[in-house]
């Protein structure tokens, strides 16, 4: 299913290990209480890419464990820590003149959005919303898609596909990081 993916990703020198088994993609979602998209699922029990930029959940290390529950929250964190920097959403309503309601109300909105789970370096692809949800790159509060589904992310990111040919208007809206972008 993932053939195409994968021969595109060893063309650009990804090194990969055998896919990831049902026991230890179940360890992973509870050591990172996380629920793979079935997607990035089907792709991680295909193959697990471990080249620089991917995320080895193989590696039980300490140093490695942290370092991805690191990437999870990093988003949220940086949001929690700085809600000042998100643009307000019309479709929230009225914009808060307080800047103290402001972030309350930042803070409240994030702590219900999906959930992100990084797939290279800070390209994230929301749990708990889809079987082949589109892919996000975060960097602070610059969020913008970079993919479609985790195939057209892969093209776009490996060079194969310009993120402007991306068809933007067949994207699912993401709950709060679509609203940020």
């Amino acid at each position: 299913m993932y053939k195409e993916t994968i021969d595109l990703l060893k063309e650009k020198e990804v090194e990969f290990e055998d896919g990831l088994t049902v026991d230890e993609v179940t360890q992973i979602e509870k050591i990172y209480e996380i629920v793979f998209p079935m997607s990035l699922r089907d792709f991680l029990m295909t193959a697990l890419p471990v080249s620089k930029g991917f995320y080895n959940w193989r590696n039980r290390e300490q140093g490695n464990v942290e370092y991805i529950k690191n990437m999870i929250n990093q988003p949220i964190k940086y949001i929690m820590d700085m809600p000042e920097e998100v643009y307000w959403c019309d479709d929230w309503g009225q914009e808060p003149n307080n800047e103290e309601h402001f972030k309350n109300e930042v803070k409240k909105r994030i702590k219900i959005a999906p959930k992100l789970v990084p797939i290279f370096s800070h390209r994230y692809m929301p749990i708990n919303y889809s079987e082949n949800p589109p892919i996000i790159s975060v960097h602070g509060v610059d969020i913008i898609y970079f993919g479609e589904n985790l195939g057209d992310y892969f093209n776009v990111e490996f060079g194969e596909k310009d993120q402007n040919t991306i068809s933007f208007e067949n994207i699912e809206s993401i709950p709060f990081w679509t609203d940020i972008m």
